[in-house]
């Protein structure tokens, strides 16, 4: 049984009281919006990743939701008494797990709503379908920002959703300042996945010092003192000895793996490029990951030095942070195929409208999101016959971005026909007074104008809605 200190937890909605294994909450039935209790009966189904809904009862004006709790699981608010590479483990697999991503129901991320066991298991308990009440004043990526804080420094969740900076006042730790200059979710998922590798190598160099001091040759786990038992007592067979040796090569093998990590963050903090990237490969990053890392930080040039092959990923993000005159100081390694320096010259092509060159290479590229980008720079400079030639095609390849680009077409035509109607109401008001038709061309004038307003508010709209479906 959990200390007295953690027996009531209190979260947003209401307050949890623990006894033994049961982990109960009651909350006014007036906060509920159901006809029926059995409304909520969906919650009590087995969910992944979160502790079971035992019972549902409503007595006297409160509904009752009783839980049963896992004998080893133990509350997030007795996280801050664990080692720091137990706490970022912790941080990591709740980014990882990345609970709020579906939307089915609504979740709190307040520690006393999530329980938790060592190295990296992590249950959530109360969880809201659109009949329960729910606190929803922070964004996901404040709250995940909270928790990693919390995880990290122990201040409290609800100090630090107010005000992150908080973290930094008694802790210096640049590890602090990487979680809160995350500008958004995959950032933060990326920062604290290096964290977590920095961290545990820290863990180990401790072990590693330990070990020259005692004279060992190598990092003793608990798999390896089982084995290095049955050498003492003669029980080992040369199998046996090869899979001790076996486990040595892996331990170090992964040791100098963390080491790696540490050096990664190291050179990324202090701008080195080089240097990081020749840590990423020893660290043994894959190619999409070196590449994932340069592009949250938007170190584009790095990103395709990475790895040549993913230009349109980079070009992707290029436009995606509306960086795109990037593109024409890109470069590609020494050695690049062919085909990718063709595919950089239409990107390049696009960004400074070589009208010329888009409209030779158009019959022959099948890239969508190339196909996007020059449709939308045929657009953006008035030529409409190409952009709507492109729009045919990538229609073929791509619907939703057909559709997509079809609805900037759209809208270039109404906002078109608002400065044109714009035009004919501002020459029908400098009609001289004494013409009788002034007043009935005015009023046309007017209204031809408001009817345009109202398509190009309509263009809009779809375009809004079909951008983000092509991520744009």
């Amino acid at each position: 049984m959990v200390k007295k200190k953690y027996d009531l937890l209190n979260i947003e909605i209401g307050t949890f009281k623990r006894s033994n294994d049961k982990l109960s909450i009651k909350i006014d039935k007036s906060q509920f919006r159901y006809d029926s209790l059995s409304e909520l009966n969906e919650l009590k189904k087995h969910q992944e990743n979160f502790i079971d809904l035992d019972s549902i009862v409503e007595q006297e004006n409160q509904v009752i939701l009783t839980y049963k709790l896992s004998k080893n699981a133990k509350s997030l608010k007795e996280l801050i008494k664990e080692k720091k590479a137990i706490r970022t483990s912790i941080a990591k697999r709740i980014m990882n797990q990345d609970i709020l991503k579906d939307d089915t129901y609504r979740i709190s991320l307040n520690p006393a709503n999530i329980w938790y066991y060592p190295m990296n298991h992590v249950w959530y308990v109360y969880k809201a379908n659109e009949a329960m009440p729910f606190d929803d004043n922070f964004s996901p990526l404040m709250k995940y920002k909270a928790l990693v804080l919390y995880c990290l420094t122990g201040i409290a969740y609800e100090r630090l959703l107010n005000e992150p900076k908080e973290a930094l006042i008694n802790n210096q730790d640049p590890i602090v300042l990487q979680v809160l200059n995350s500008e958004n979710i995959e950032d933060l998922k990326l920062a604290i996945n290096s964290i977590d590798d920095s961290i545990s190598y820290q863990e180990w160099q401790k072990i590693d010092t330990k070990e020259k001091k005692t004279k060992r040759k190598f990092i003793i786990t608990a798999s390896s003192i089982a084995i290095v038992g049955l050498l003492l007592v003669g029980m080992v067979h040369k199998n046996d000895q090869k899979k001790l040796i076996a486990l040595e090569d892996k331990q170090k093998i992964e040791l100098k793996k963390l080491k790696y990590s540490s050096m990664v963050q190291s050179s990324l903090d202090n701008k080195n490029w080089k240097e990081a990237s020749e840590a990423m490969k020893k660290a043994g990053y894959s190619k999409e990951k070196q590449t994932q890392t340069f592009l949250s930080l938007k170190e584009y040039q790095e990103a395709i030095n990475a790895d040549p092959k993913e230009l349109n990923t980079v070009v992707n993000e290029i436009y995606k942070n509306n960086d795109e005159k990037v593109v024409l100081d890109l470069e590609l390694p020494t050695g690049t195929e062919e085909k990718i320096d063709d595919e950089l010259k239409i990107e390049k092509a696009i960004v400074s409208y070589d009208s010329e060159t888009l409209a030779s290479q158009l019959s022959f590229e099948e890239n969508k999101d190339v196909l996007l980008r020059m449709g939308q720079a045929f657009l953006e400079n008035n030529d409409m016959q190409d952009a709507q030639s492109v729009q045919t095609k990538l229609f073929g390849l791509d619907e939703t971005k057909g559709d997509y680009l079809k609805s900037m077409i759209d809208l270039k035509t109404a906002t078109d026909k608002v400065k044109d109607s714009q035009k004919k109401l501002d020459e029908a008001n400098k009609i001289d007074n004494k013409d009788k038709s002034k007043g009935d061309k005015v009023k046309v004038a007017k209204s031809n104008l408001d009817s345009a307003k109202k398509d190009e508010t309509l263009a809009k709209d779809k375009v809004d809605s079909l951008k983000n479906k092509v991520g744009a």
